[in-house]
């Protein structure tokens, strides 16, 4: 999501700005300051002939803080309209009311209920992370743990707030895990990027620090209090991290870095295990899982056609769609130690056959070298499949080697070279700020899988992934290529999935055809024009189908939708808050349905918003178990 950009550059050289204590933040354990990132006024790391400049780079790398990470991002509204006038509405907005009952961390105030808060004990919430560059760097790690979304007492609660259920959510709980601590030498801080799943439930984000940890982020309930420690990876220290990707089911995430030392852009390639939860999730390193994270395994790199990416999105072509797909079972209950269970797993059965992805891919983008690469991870899945479906003697070697050192399951590239990824495809676009990975086709699709990337003017390229995706005899396939393009906002710096389907839809699909949320229906945040566009593609045509601006959004560089209700989350960058949009109607257990707007007609309303200790530039969130 971090981008290298050109137009708001000085020359090469790069001028640092120093970093600067202040008091600490008000609640949260207070941790001795540590050394802050010097800041820079340039982020070019090309020489005028466009090769890289060595201490443009190294420096670059390096830096963090809000002036940076606003340069990343490029420009904003104001930079691009320096004499427009200010045409955005101000949304209705419901009222907040006060709830006193059980769960009121979760719903005190709330925004909608009929009957007003009545004790109840049906409840759901959204609870994740915002990710920011803290006002106060030395003292402030820039991670707190907020709630987007929740339903207790028969009231919603939409506006986005703290959250206070988690114990003190200000800094996140997780950024004073000890076991990081021991990593780092002091708690972490400053994250770079994070990600959470738009396809299997991911109850644990990934979050990349600045100094090359990953690690993990969760909520109230992704993991019992005695299962420790956190999961964690330390970058080498040439290896800075940019942005982070991961596959549809949480078999793998993808870091893209920056070689200090060879000047050379890399994917770092991670294995997940996830046992957390088991009632929720199967315990094996990359198989489908729900993101409470047990372990990782960093198995090589794969290099670059590019030295600087900036961007990342990644897919798979496996499906695990609930209980419902295989018997009433959940994921704990498929016991993959039965030779039958395997086979039918292996199989070419779509609800059994396809729980476990054949295939999967990531999209590199590099903004300052207007490039985008794909690149093919389809060896990796392959040897997760061979090694526990292939034959009994693979399952139990597989088990039983299972590891993290020399020799122990998953091998590393050094180790076994023939399934390490492959870059397939390099393309020229210009200035690209964005990506996005297609992750699921309905059934009866007439679409193809795609894969999307945003360059800084606002055209938005669509290419044809099926030939890296689709595995049924009943989907599209087609070259990797660009398909088309259209037009959105100006500098669109994040592009996610819909997650939820939308009627009112132009004449764009073909009749009687439903859209694909996780593939050709997606929001585009654009800072450059302060708006969010809700879009609908058909293989290489897109169009516009409702466009969010209002009054007390000016920065808008980020969003997510919450996995439990059609919630929109919004990170202002410089408006230094979130804030959330109810994205159509609700209607509760009871049949009571709750329209949009203040005739309860409109395609959406402002929600709500909560202030934030700095400049916030990720959010996320995924269901409270």
């Amino acid at each position: 999501m971090y981008k290298t950009m050109l137009m708001l550059t000085l020359p090469v050289a790069v001028t640092l700005i120093t970093g600067t204590t202040t008091k600490p933040p008000s609640s949260g354990e207070v941790i001795p300051p540590q050394p802050v990132a010097a800041e820079v006024r340039s982020i070019n790391v090309l020489s005028d002939n466009g090769s890289v400049d060595r201490a443009a780079y190294a420096s670059v790398a390096k830096a963090w803080g809000a002036v940076t990470l606003d340069l990343r991002l490029g420009p904003t509204f104001a930079a691009l309209n320096p004499d427009a006038s200010d045409d955005r509405p101000t949304n209705f907005k419901p009222e907040s009311k006060e709830c006193k009952l059980s769960f009121a961390n979760r719903t005190n105030p709330y925004e909608l209920g009929k009957d007003g808060c009545v004790t109840d004990t049906d409840y759901w919430s959204d609870s994740g992370q915002v990710a920011y560059a803290p006002d106060d760097p030395a003292n402030d790690p820039g991670l707190d743990r907020i709630q987007v979304f929740a339903y207790y007492n028969h009231v919603y609660a939409l506006s986005p707030r703290l959250d206070y259920a988690s114990g003190k959510p200000h800094p996140d709980p997780q950024t004073r895990e000890k076991y990081y601590k021991s990593m780092l030498g002091h708690y972490p801080q400053h994250p770079v990027a994070m990600v959470r799943n738009y396809g299997m439930l991911q109850n644990e984000a990934l979050v990349v620090y600045r100094e090359g940890l990953i690690g993990v982020a969760g909520t109230q309930t992704s993991r019992a209090g005695n299962e420790r420690p956190y999961p964690g990876i330390m970058l080498p220290a040439n290896k800075v991290p940019t942005a982070i990707a991961v596959t549809a089911e949480n078999e793998f995430a993808v870091v893209t870095v920056w070689d200090t030392d060879t000047l050379k852009g890399q994917l770092a390639v991670i294995a997940i295990e996830a046992k957390y939860i088991p009632f929720h999730t199967w315990p094996y390193m990359s198989l489908p899982n729900q993101g409470s994270f047990s372990d990782l395994k960093l198995l090589g790199y794969v290099d670059l056609p590019m030295s600087a990416p900036t961007s990342v999105a990644a897919a798979s072509n496996g499906w695990w769609g609930g209980p419902s797909q295989t018997n009433n079972k959940v994921l704990s209950q498929i016991d993959l130690k039965d030779a039958g269970v395997r086979k039918s797993l292996a199989g070419t059965e779509v609800n059994w056959g396809g729980i476990i992805a054949l295939n999967g891919y990531a999209i590199v983008a590099s903004k300052s070298e207007n490039k985008i690469a794909f690149v093919d991870l389809s060896p990796l899945f392959q040897y997760v499949r061979d090694s526990y479906l292939s034959s009994e003697e693979s399952f139990q070697n597989t088990v039983a080697t299972r590891g993290s050192g020399p020799g122990k399951w998953p091998l590393t590239f050094a180790e076994k070279p023939e399934i390490t990824p492959t870059v397939v495809s390099e393309m020229k676009v210009q200035a690209p700020t964005a990506v996005l990975a297609g992750l699921k086709i309905d059934r009866w699709s007439p679409d193809v899988f795609k894969a999307y990337a945003a360059s800084e003017d606002g055209t938005l390229h669509i290419f044809n992934a099926s030939s890296l995706m689709a595995r049924w005899s009943w989907q599209k396939k087609g070259s990797l290529t660009e398909m088309g393009t259209m037009q959105v906002g100006r500098n669109p710096t994040n592009m996610i999935f819909t997650r939820f389907s939308s009627g009112s839809l132009p004449d764009l699909l073909p009749a009687k055809s439903s859209p694909d949320p996780l593939n050709n229906l997606i929001w585009v945040t654009s800072r450059g024009d302060r708006r969010i566009d809700g879009v609908v593609t058909y293989n290489g045509k897109g169009a516009i189908y409702r466009t969010i601006k209002d009054a007390r959004m000016g920065d808008p560089v980020a969003a997510s939708v919450a996995t439990r209700g059609n919630i929109l989350t919004v990170a202002d960058y410089n408006g230094k808050k979130i804030m959330s949009f109810r994205i159509g109607s609700i209607t509760d257990r009871f049949g009571v349905k709750y329209g949009a707007g203040e005739d309860g007609t409109a395609p959406f309303e402002f929600a709500g918003e909560m202030p934030v200790n700095g400049h916030p530039f990720a959010v996320n969130s995924a269901n409270v178990n």
